[in-house]
């Protein structure tokens, strides 16, 4: 069976346990997340369901924040099911709301944007590329328009050496793709109990940014690559563990031994790090950072976007991380540094908290050069992916 697919049963018969126990809603409605009267299994499937679309960068509502504390974490999973088994007597009584959030019409406001530099000649591609820094992507390069070619987007499958099974990921062909040229790659990752599809959901819009940026000029012709991230070999899912998170950090592995392989056997690429990008979202950009770093002389371009967690030991609301790596250790020594390496988050962030800033600040500390792009607004979600990849599809590839 699948591994998203043993994800989801896991939920769902978790869930029907809790069935027999169902608890009368009270006046307000936290907890009753479908309205019907009553706080029971159906409404812990239902907080399952938003928990995992808000960590996989969906957009979520706010429906399943039963603490009341203004976000949407592990605890209010918890308290929810301890609730409906009965344990718990009482919940928050605040009123639950559901919050929609837009994104900018216009980019008004200057970026927040601080580099940390340790070049002597004051004149890095990076500095270039943080004046140059917009907070929001520009409204119109996410509308389709006549006469632009966005490309294709095509779902393979190959065999994961580190996993020791088949595995999907999804390719962006360019705009004319044509076996003749050969294309630079970027990776692009997903989000805790994400998949290869979470990055090309339509409110990303990562194929049409790309398809507008390339026929203005304003982006070279690429490749995007979206792997299915969880690499194991054992039979898990999943989940804020240690264990899980281990799977995560395999990606590392499972690209360089199967997915580039796979990638210059099938497709007409660009290789070496100057050819080379890595970023991703949430789960998917700790990841992308940690392989960066720990990678320099793979990957010439390196971002993330709300980064989770855990590439330092540290403790959040879900779980205890073991790391990666220490603070210190977030550099690149004698190694080559990135001609990119950018962190975007928003400045309120409650389902990664401050993970990101103290990626940035371990970065400023060990005196690494690199981008923070901070929003004063948005969420963690498609709002903040569109505003990085805006960026960092603009300049990847150019610092040659």
């Amino acid at each position: 069976m699948d591994i998203f697919k043993k994800t989801a049963a896991a939920f769902t018969a978790a869930a029907v346990l809790a069935v027999g126990s169902a608890m009368p809603a009270a006046a307000a409605t936290t907890g009753d997340l479908n309205s019907d009267g009553v706080i029971d299994s159906f409404d812990l499937v239902l907080c399952r369901k938003n928990l995992i679309t808000m960590f996989s960068g969906g957009q979520a509502d706010m429906l399943g924040d039963i603490d009341g504390n203004g976000s949407i974490q592990i605890n209010d999973l918890v308290l929810l099911q301890r609730y409906v088994l009965g344990s718990v007597k009482e919940l928050p009584q605040t009123t639950a709301t559901t919050v929609t959030t837009t994104t900018a019409t216009t980019t008004t406001s200057a970026p927040i944007v601080t580099t940390t530099t340790v070049s002597q000649n004051g004149d890095s591609y990076m500095k270039k590329m943080a004046a140059d820094i917009h907070t929001h992507e520009e409204p119109s390069v996410t509308e389709k328009k006549g006469g632009v070619d966005y490309g294709t987007i095509e779902k393979k499958t190959y065999f994961s050496k580190d996993a020791q099974r088949e595995k999907n990921l999804n390719i962006l062909l360019p705009p004319r793709y044509d076996t003749g040229q050969k294309y630079p790659v970027m990776y692009v990752f997903h989000g805790i109990f994400g998949s290869e599809d979470s990055m090309t959901d339509d409110s990303m819009k990562i194929q049409t940014m790309l398809g507008n940026l390339i026929a203005s000029g304003e982006a070279e012709k690429m490749i995007i690559v979206f792997p299915q991230m969880f690499t194991t070999k054992e039979d898990i899912f999943p989940a804020f563990t240690n264990e899980s998170s281990r799977a995560y950090d395999a990606i590392r592995e499972d690209l360089e031994n199967s997915i580039m392989p796979f990638m210059e056997e099938n497709y007409s690429i660009k290789t070496g790090r100057e050819n080379t990008a890595v970023t991703g979202f949430s789960m998917g950009g700790r990841e992308a950072l940690y392989v960066g770093v720990t990678r320099p002389q793979l990957y010439g371009y390196v971002g993330g976007v709300c980064p989770a967690p855990g590439i330092f030991p540290t403790v959040d609301g879900n779980m205890t991380h073991e790391g990666c790596m220490s603070p210190d250790e977030f550099c690149f020594g004698s190694a080559p540094s990135p001609y990119v390496l950018m962190i975007t988050c928003t400045r309120f962030d409650g389902t990664v908290g401050d993970a990101p800033e103290s990626y940035h600040n371990a970065l400023t500390q060990n005196g690494v050069e690199h981008i923070w792009h901070e929003l004063t607004d948005g969420d963690h979600g498609a709002i903040s992916v569109r505003a990085h990849m805006y960026n960092f599809l603009r300049y990847a590839f150019k610092a040659q």
